[in-house]
């Protein structure tokens, strides 16, 4: 009879979930285009733009200008392996600095009007070393004041 009671209330919970689900559903098609009256396109462009000045800060060493495209909530995985909590100082940023850099395969998928996950790779050319260094990065975004920031950043290594 437990086994019984416990299958109807799962059931129960079940077909609540569902039809939640259908009534909160974006029309077909649309969630894929807009994310509440936002295109991708427009949420692609807006955190491209932030991305760029934040890596052009990274690159100049220009700690104010990285760190007003960082929440005030950011947690980081470095290359390393190292996790951070909060935003980067000048000294981390001269720790690991940077001398050029090109980002390519640019992806935002939005999870929210106000949030998104962006992945993306980054070719890295550090000084006193010729070679170029390939990451793939996953950040998490999200929009603040207006404002999109860097909410979560993980960049990996590609050998």
């Amino acid at each position: 009879m437990t086994m019984i009671v416990r299958s109807l209330g799962l059931l129960l919970l079940m077909a609540s979930f569902g039809i939640a689900q259908q009534q909160k559903a974006p029309a077909k098609g649309t969630d894929m285009e807009m994310a509440q009256n936002v295109s991708i396109e427009e949420m692609t462009e807006a955190i491209s733009a932030r991305l760029t000045a934040q890596w052009e800060a990274w690159k100049h060493q220009d700690a104010a200008s990285n760190n007003v495209i960082i929440a005030d909530d950011f947690h980081s995985f470095w290359p390393d392996g190292s996790r951070h909590i909060g935003k980067p100082t000048a000294q981390q940023m001269s720790e690991q600095p940077i001398t050029g850099y090109k980002l390519s395969q640019l992806r935002v998928v939005p999870v929210g009007a106000d949030a998104a996950l962006v992945t993306y790779f980054a070719n890295v050319k550090i000084p006193g070393n010729d070679a170029e260094f390939q990451m793939a990065v996953g950040e998490a975004w999200v929009k603040r004041n207006g404002q999109w920031l860097i909410r979560g950043y993980s960049g990996t290594l590609i050998k």
